[in-house]
């Protein structure tokens, strides 16, 4: 009997394993849609307001060295966005100076270059916000309870950016589980 109890609790643990196997790969794709679409939304409107072609990558950027109204460095920027591809972010930088949208305010040293938004960088970002506003934020007040659904996801997002970067972590100092797959 006792074989018979333990080989069901088996069955389960495999059904709950394929069934949060199943949610997280549904909420991977959308993770992917959504992410293209957050991209496709930015470059689009900052491009219109612009008038040239501006990346989601390079609003970002932008918005961040904006944020707070203090200026930032590379590596501030690079740790405010999540991102560890300082190249492309350096390249951001690079075509946002070139479209005098931010400008270099010295640091103590080459290494602590700071960036701040010009006044076409400034006007650029508030246009954005108002046409965010009269967009997307419409749409959302629409949903029912719309401030306390987009707190409570907010929260589930870093959470599962926290279990995210500690897997990538885990992979890139090769500390799977034993009998993983990839140890084989």
């Amino acid at each position: 009997m006792n074989d018979v109890n333990e080989a069901e609790g088996a069955a389960q643990d495999l059904t709950d394993i394929a069934a949060s196997e199943d949610a997280l790969t549904a909420f991977e794709w959308s993770l992917w849609r959504i992410s293209a679409a957050f991209l496709r939304w930015q470059s689009e409107c900052s491009s219109d307001l612009a008038g040239t072609g501006i990346s989601g990558l390079e609003t970002a950027v932008l918005h961040t060295i904006r944020y707070r109204q203090k200026p930032k460095g590379l590596s501030e920027i690079c740790r405010l966005l999540g991102r560890d591809d300082t190249a492309n972010v350096q390249y951001a930088i690079k075509k946002l100076q070139g479209l005098k949208m931010i400008e270099r305010v010295k640091g103590r040293s080459r290494k602590d270059t700071l960036y701040i938004p010009t006044s076409a960088g400034e006007q650029l970002t508030q246009d954005y916000r108002r046409v965010r506003e009269n967009l997307l934020v419409s749409m959302i007040q629409r949903i029912d309870r719309s401030d306390n659904n987009l707190q409570s996801t907010t929260e589930m997002l870093e959470l599962l950016t926290s279990f995210y970067e500690a897997a990538t972590r885990r992979v890139a100092s090769s500390t799977l589980p034993a009998g993983h797959p990839s140890h084989s």
